[in-house]
C-alpha cells in the first residue's frame, strides 16, 4: 500500500517522466557523439567541440538564468492561482531571449575571431573556420524562442509528459541532422549546419505539443495569445536582475567546467584531446542525466512550497532530495566506470580507448562529489541567497581557473581533467552554506520568491 501511494505521488511520477527523457536526450548525446568519433575523426571532432565552445563562452557570458528564473516565478505564481503573473514572466522570457539572442549575434560577428586566434595561434586557416562555425550558433538562441518559453510554461506548472516529448524528439531530430550532415560534408561544418537547423524544427514541435498540453489544463497554461499580448508591455528591466543572478551562477559553473578546459587544451595540448576529454566527460556525465529529471521537478516543487511559505517540508524535500540523488548517481558513476573499458572496446575507435579511459579515471572522484548537487541551484533561487551563490561561483572560478590553467601548461594532455576533477569538489561549499542556512533558519517563515514582471 505504502508503495503504491509512492508511485501514485505526482512527485514521483513527475520526475520519472522526466528522468525517461532525460535517458533518452543523454542516450541521444552519447550516439552522436560515437558516431561523429567514426565520421569524423578525433582531430576534425575536436574542432567541432572548439566550435561549440567558443559559442558557448559567449552563452554563459550573457547568461542563461532567465528561464531558470521563470520557471520558477509561473510555479509559484500557478499555485497561488496567479494566470496573469504566470504568463507575465513567460512574456518577459521571450523580450528576454529575443534580446539575448541580438546581442549574441553581434558580439559574436565581432569576437569570436579574435578568441579563435588566441587558442589556435599557430593555425590560421583553423581558426578561421572555427570562429565562422560558432558564429553559425549564434543564431540558435533565436529560433529557439517558442521552444524556450513553452517548455518553461511546462516546466513551471508540472505539465511533465508533453515537456519530456518535446525534449525528446528535439534531441532525436538534432542527433539525425547533426549525423546526416558530418557524413554528407565529411566536416565539422556539417554537425554545426544541423544543430542550427534543428533548433529551428525544435521550435516547430513545441508549438505543435504546447498546444496539445492546454487541453483540459487551460486554467494553468497560458495560451500563446494571452504570452504574446503582455510582450509589448512587460519590463524587461524588471525581471531581469532575478535571471541574471541565477545565471551568473550558473555560467560561472559552466565556463570553469566546459569552456575553460576545452580552450586550454585547445591551446596546449591538441585537437585530438579536445575530442578525448570532451568524450570522456559525455560517457562519465551518463549516470548525472540522472539529475536532470529530478532537478527539474525539484525546481517548481521547491519554488511551490516557498509560495505557500511551507519552510519545513521545503528543508526536508531538499535533504532527501540531494542525498538519494547523490548515493544513487554515485553508484551509477562506479557501474558505468566498470563497464567503460567494455563500452570503450565496442563504441570507439582504438586511438580513443586508452586516453579516454585514462580522463574517466581522473574524472570518477570529482563526479561523485558533485552528484550531490541536484538541488542546489534551486535552493539559492528559492531562499532569495542567490548573492552568497554569486560570491561563491566567483571565488571558485578564480581559484579553480589557475589551477587548471597551471596544470595544462604542466601536462598539456591530462592536466585538465586533473584540473577539471578538482574544480568540481568545489560544490562541497555550497553543502555547507546549505547546511548553515538551515541549522540558522529552522522554523522561520520561508521568504517568496521575488516579484514577477508585470504590465504596465
Amino acid at each position: 500500500m505504502n508503495l503504491r501511494r509512492f508511485l501514485e505521488h505526482k512527485f514521483v511520477r513527475d520526475t520519472a517522466t522526466l528522468q525517461v527523457g532525460s535517458l533518452f536526450v543523454s542516450a541521444g548525446n552519447l550516439a552522436s557523439a560515437v558516431l561523429l568519433a567514426h565520421v569524423l575523426g578525433a582531430r576534425e571532432q575536436g574542432q567541432y567541440y572548439v566550435a561549440v565552445t567558443l559559442y558557448s563562452l559567449l552563452w554563459f557570458l550573457l547568461n542563461q538564468g532567465v528561464v531558470g528564473a521563470t520557471v520558477s516565478q509561473v510555479a509559484a505564481a500557478s499555485a497561488r492561482g496567479l494566470r496573469d503573473k504566470a504568463a507575465a514572466w513567460l512574456a518577459f522570457l521571450a523580450k528576454a531571449y529575443l534580446a539575448i539572442g541580438a546581442v549574441l549575434v553581434v558580439l559574436g560577428w565581432f569576437l569570436l575571431p579574435w578568441i579563435a586566434d588566441l587558442v589556435s595561434p599557430d593555425d590560421p586557416e583553423t581558426a578561421h573556420a572555427t570562429a565562422r562555425w560558432a558564429f553559425w550558433l549564434t543564431l540558435t538562441p533565436l529560433l529557439e524562442i517558442p521552444r524556450v518559453v513553452l517548455c518553461a510554461a511546462m516546466q513551471g506548472t508540472r505539465t511533465m509528459l508533453p515537456f519530456a516529448r518535446t525534449e525528446s524528439a528535439q534531441e532525436a531530430i538534432r542527433v539525425f541532422l547533426v549525423i546526416a550532415f558530418a557524413v554528407v560534408t565529411d566536416s565539422p561544418e556539417g554537425p554545426i549546419a544541423g544543430m542550427v537547423l534543428a533548433s529551428a524544427l525544435g521550435s516547430l514541435l513545441a508549438i505543435e505539443q504546447y498546444r496539445g498540453a492546454r487541453g483540459g489544463r487551460e486554467e494553468l497554461l497560458p495560451s500563446p495569445r494571452e504570452i504574446l499580448a503582455q510582450f509589448r508591455d512587460v519590463p524587461l528591466l524588471r525581471g531581469l536582475p532575478l535571471g541574471l543572478k541565477l545565471g551568473l551562477c550558473r555560467s560561472i559553473d559552466a565556463v570553469g567546467v566546459q569552456v575553460l578546459p576545452t580552450l586550454f587544451l585547445q591551446r596546449y595540448g591538441s585537437s585530438e584531446w579536445v575530442a578525448y576529454v570532451r568524450l570522456a566527460q559525455r560517457v562519465m556525465n551518463v549516470p548525472m542525466m540522472l539529475m536532470q529529471g529530478i532537478s527539474r521537478t525539484m525546481l517548481p516543487r521547491l519554488s511551490e512550497l516557498a509560495g505557500v511559505q511551507d519552510r519545513e517540508r521545503f528543508r526536508a524535500t531538499f535533504v532527501k532530495a540531494s542525498l538519494y540523488s547523490g548515493a544513487i548517481i554515485s553508484a551509477g558513476l562506479l557501474v558505468s566506470l566498470a563497464a567503460l573499458p567494455i563500452a570503450l572496446q565496442l563504441l570507439f575507435p582504438p586511438e580513443y580507448r586508452h586516453p579516454m579511459w585514462i580522463v574517466s579515471l581522473i574524472l570518477t572522484p570529482g563526479l561523485i562529489a558533485l552528484s550531490f548537487s541536484i538541488a542546489n541551484d534551486t535552493f539559492y533561487l528559492v531562499t532569495n541567497t542567490l548573492r552568497v551563490a554569486m560570491i561563491l561561483s566567483m571565488i571558485g572560478i578564480v581559484v579553480n581557473g589557475f589551477v587548471v590553467w597551471h596544470l595544462a601548461r604542466t601536462w598539456p594532455e591530462t592536466g585538465v581533467a586533473w584540473g577539471l576533477s578538482i574544480t568540481m569538489f568545489w560544490c562541497v561549499t555550497h553543502y555547507l552554506y546549505a547546511a548553515w542556512y538551515f541549522r540558522t533558519h529552522r522554523g522561520a517563515s520561508p521568504p517568496r520568491a521575488e516579484g514577477a514582471p508585470v504590465s504596465a
